[in-house]
């Protein structure tokens, strides 16, 4: 029952209009293993991990996923970033919500030249991303209070939905913000997606996979997770070697799907995803795992 906002996947594939919009993640068919609050899982041996931020320290790239307007999972990475600083302080912070074009405003926003209402204003917080600011603040004066990297890992969405309608090979490479095609989808990536789609009011009573809007919307997040790919190859060219961690929603992260596909697509091998889980929840048992690794956090305080 873990929702995974998908609304920026249908704006680009032109399926829904610009309103935030929920995913429910897929599950396995077999259940049963949860994980405790306040602890790292391996969800392949079901054991607690307690050398999880020297291990992800080691790697190249650490993906973390959230559903975006829960604010225990923007805790849960905060806290795991400034953990991992502590042993690698030669990272790089990437953010899903942000487009390429403001690229230069986040350069600003760390170098000390912004204050928080115009970082806000200049990137247009509103209008690029939408959730809530105060659920991201920290974590980006996180970056700013030890003078990291920001990086913009998106496009802007009119690039995304001219790209879905389109194809891949209709629009020019200058037109794609310089994004290359994607490397197919599994298998198991398009099933997963079809079960969302064919729920959603903008599929119709008889959505199809062998449909145009399915395989437009298919289009628009394989592109989504190739220019978030790219980005974070990028930030490891000439022969630089930081820490690169990806924020992003959960639905590019899991499975090894999505980024950490892509990113192998683009020889990038040495990452690892990581996932907030609530630990009142069940978590699937599937070969891939659904991640890496796994923090339980607690449920939402529910008041009377």
């Amino acid at each position: 029952m873990r929702a995974i906002s998908i609304h920026l996947f249908l704006l680009a594939s032109g399926l829904v209009p610009a309103s935030p919009l929920e995913l429910l993640g897929v599950r396995g068919a077999e259940s049963g293993r949860r994980v405790p609050a306040g602890c790292w899982l391996d969800p392949r041996s079901n054991q607690k991990r307690d050398d999880v931020f020297a291990a992800l320290a080691r790697c190249g790239v650490v993906l973390l996923g959230e559903s975006h307007d829960e604010a225990e999972h923007h805790r849960w990475q905060l806290h795991t970033i400034a953990a991992l600083f502590g042993h690698r302080p030669d990272m790089v912070l990437g953010f899903e919500m942000f487009p390429r074009r403001v690229q230069p405003v986040l350069d600003r926003w760390s170098k000390g030249e912004l204050d928080e209402t115009a970082f806000l204003r200049e990137v247009n917080w509103p209008q690029i991303w939408g959730i809530a600011d105060e659920l991201y603040l920290p974590l980006f004066h996180f970056a700013r209070m030890h003078c990291l990297p920001l990086l913009a890992l998106n496009v802007d969405r009119a690039t995304n939905r001219r790209v879905a309608a389109q194809g891949f090979t209709s629009v020019s490479n200058a037109e794609r913000e310089g994004v290359g095609d994607p490397a197919p989808a599994s298998s198991w990536y398009r099933d997963r997606l079809f079960e969302w789609f064919k729920k959603h009011p903008a599929a119709g009573h008889a959505a199809r996979a062998a449909s145009e809007p399915f395989e437009r919307f298919v289009r628009a997040q394989l592109f989504w997770d190739r220019a978030m790919a790219e980005a974070i190859a990028g930030a490891r060219h000439d022969g630089r070697r930081p820490l690169v961690v990806g924020v992003m929603g959960s639905g590019h992260v899991e499975y090894g799907d999505g980024v950490p596909h892509q990113l192998a697509a683009l020889g990038v091998d040495d990452v690892t995803t990581a996932l907030p889980w609530r630990a009142d929840t069940d978590y699937p048992i599937h070969d891939p795992p659904i991640a890496d690794v796994l923090f339980g956090v607690a449920p939402p305080f529910v008041t009377n």
